[in-house]
C-alpha cells in the first residue's frame, strides 16, 4: 500500500506531438513556459474496493494481527489483576493476627474426666480415665474401647498407640483398628515408648536397680535390662526406632555433685555374638538431657537444659550439637521442625525458636505471654493455658491471640482457612478465628 502523502503524476499523450521515429523527421522545439495554475497534482488513493495482499486471505483463516494481539493483552491483564487480587486476600488472611473465636458447629459435648487427645494420623486419638476412642475430623467416632485407667499415658508412633497407667501395671497397644494387645508388668511404670509395629519399651520403677524392658504386642517379653544406677546412672527417658529394633536410653549421672548424661543406643534388630548390643552413643558433662526421640529409623535426637545433640547413621553418631544460651520452657517436633519456647532470665517475654534436623536455625519469633502446653500440627505451633491460646505458622507469622471463653484440652487445625477443631470443658467443637 502506498504513502498516503505521495504524489503520483500520470502524464496523458498528447496528439499535436509529432512523431520522431520517422527518417528526415525534423523537429523544432521551443520551450513554452507553463503557469503553475496549469500543473494538476493528485493524490492517490487505493480504492475500498481493490483489497490490499493481507486482505486477500480469507477472514476465518488467519485474523488480523492487531485484533489477536489486543485479546492477548487483555487477557493477561485480567489474569494478572485476578492473581493480585487473589494474593492480597491471602495476604490479608494469612498475615494478620486474629483475637477471637466463633464457634461454627459443637460437634460432642463435653467428656467426663482428665481426657486428652493425640492426632493419630488423618484422626484424633482420645483418652480418658474410662475409654480410648478414635474419630475422625468431622467428629464421627469410628471406634471406643473401655479401659480403666486412673493416670493415662499415651505414646504414638505413626500407626500404633500405646496407653498405659502411670505408676501402674497394665499397658493398652492400639491401632488404627482398634485394640491390638495388652500388656502387664510386674513393676510400675515410669516412662514408655512404642514403635511402629506396636513394639512398647518400658522404664520399670525398681529402686537403685530399674528395669528396661521391651514387649511385643501379644505381651511377650524381648529384652530386659536390669541397670545398675550405681555404675550406669539412672534412665530418664526412652525413645524406639520406627520399625522398633533400635532403643535409646538417656541416663543421668551424678558425679562430684555435677550432673551428667549418658546417651547409649542398643541394636536389637541385628544378632550380637558378644552379648553387647550397645551399638554407639556418647556422655555430656554438666547437663540433663531428659528427653530422647526418634526422628526416622537412623536419625534421633536428645534434648536438655542446655541445648540439644543430632545423631545419624546406622551406628548413631553425633551429627551436631546445638547449645541454647536462655532457658528452655517449652519443646515440640514433628517430621521436619524441633521448636523451642525460649525465655531470658528476668524477662517477661519469649522466644519461639525453630530449628530443622540438620541443626540450623530457621525461626525467631518474639512474643509475650507463658503457656503451659505446646505441639506442632499440620504445620502449626499451638501454645495454650487454661483459656488462653496463641498459635504461629512454621514461618513464625502470628495467627492467633487470645482466649476461648473456655478451658482448653486440646486444640487441632482443620482443612480450610482459619478453622479448627477445639476441645475443651465445653464439649468438642468447630471453631474459626475472627477479627
Amino acid at each position: 500500500m502506498k504513502d498516503k502523502k505521495q504524489e503520483s503524476f500520470h502524464v496523458i499523450p498528447r496528439v499535436d506531438v509529432p512523431d520522431l521515429s520517422g527518417k528526415r523527421s525534423s523537429v523544432r522545439i521551443r520551450r513554452k513556459p507553463v503557469r503553475k495554475s496549469q500543473v494538476e497534482t493528485w493524490t492517490v488513493r487505493p480504492s475500498i474496493e481493490t483489497p490490499d495482499q493481507e486482505e486477500k486471505i480469507p477472514e476465518k483463516k488467519r485474523k488480523p494481527l492487531s485484533v489477536r494481539a489486543k485479546r492477548t493483552i487483555r487477557r493477561w491483564i485480567v489474569v494478572g489483576v485476578v492473581t493480585a487480587a487473589v494474593a492480597v486476600s491471602y495476604l490479608t488472611i494469612t498475615l494478620q493476627t486474629y483475637t477471637g473465636i466463633e464457634v461454627v458447629e459443637q460437634i460432642q459435648e463435653a467428656r467426663g474426666g482428665n481426657s486428652f487427645y493425640v492426632r493419630y494420623g488423618e484422626n484424633i486419638l482420645g483418652c480418658d480415665a474410662d475409654s480410648v476412642s478414635l474419630f475422625n475430623l468431622e467428629g464421627k467416632e469410628l471406634w471406643k474401647e473401655s479401659i480403666q485407667f486412673q493416670k493415662p499415658i499415651m505414646e504414638v508412633s505413626r500407626s500404633s498407640a500405646a496407653v498405659a497407667e502411670l505408676r501402674g501395671n497394665e499397658i493398652a497397644v492400639f491401632g488404627e483398628d482398634g485394640l491390638r494387645g495388652q500388656i502387664k508388668t510386674t513393676l510400675p511404670i515410669e516412662k514408655m515408648a512404642v514403635s511402629s509395629q506396636g513394639i512398647t519399651a518400658v522404664i520399670l520403677e525398681n529402686g537403685g536397680a530399674p528395669v528396661i524392658q521391651c514387649f511385643d504386642v501379644s505381651g511377650n517379653v524381648l529384652i530386659e535390662y536390669k541397670v545398675s544406677a550405681a555404675t550406669s546412672g539412672y534412665p530418664v527417658d526412652l525413645a524406639l526406632s520406627p520399625d522398633g529394633t533400635k532403643l535409646l536410653v538417656s541416663y543421668m549421672m551424678t558425679q562430684n555433685s555435677e550432673v551428667d548424661t549418658q546417651l547409649a543406643y542398643y541394636d536389637f534388630g541385628n544378632e550380637h555374638k558378644d552379648g553387647d548390643y550397645r551399638i554407639g552413643g556418647g556422655t555430656y558433662a554438666n547437663q540433663l538431657m531428659p528427653t530422647v526421640f526418634f526422628n526416622s529409623e537412623e536419625q534421633s535426637v536428645a534434648v536438655g537444659d542446655g541445648g540439644f545433640v543430632i545423631y545419624d547413621g546406622a551406628e548413631p553418631k553425633e551429627k551436631k550439637k546445638i547449645s541454647i544460651d536462655k532457658e528452655i520452657r517449652s519443646i515440640a517436633y514433628n517430621e521436619e521442625y524441633l521448636a523451642f519456647v525460649l525465655a531470658d532470665e528476668g524477662s517477661s517475654g519469649s522466644e519461639l525458636r525453630f530449628y530443622d534436623y540438620s541443626g540450623d536455625e530457621v525461626v525467631s519469633k518474639e512474643f509475650e505471654g507463658d503457656y503451659s502446653n505446646m505441639k506442632i500440627d499440620d504445620g502449626q505451633v499451638i501454645l495454650f493455658d487454661g483459656e488462653s491460646a496463641s498459635i504461629f505458622t512454621e514461618g513464625g507469622i502470628h495467627r492467633f491471640e487470645g482466649t476461648v471463653g473456655a478451658n482448653i484440652k486440646d486444640l487441632f487445625v482443620l482443612k480450610g482457612i482459619n478453622k479448627y477443631l477445639l476441645m475443651s470443658d465445653k464439649g468438642t467443637q468447630r471453631v474459626r478465628l475472627t477479627k
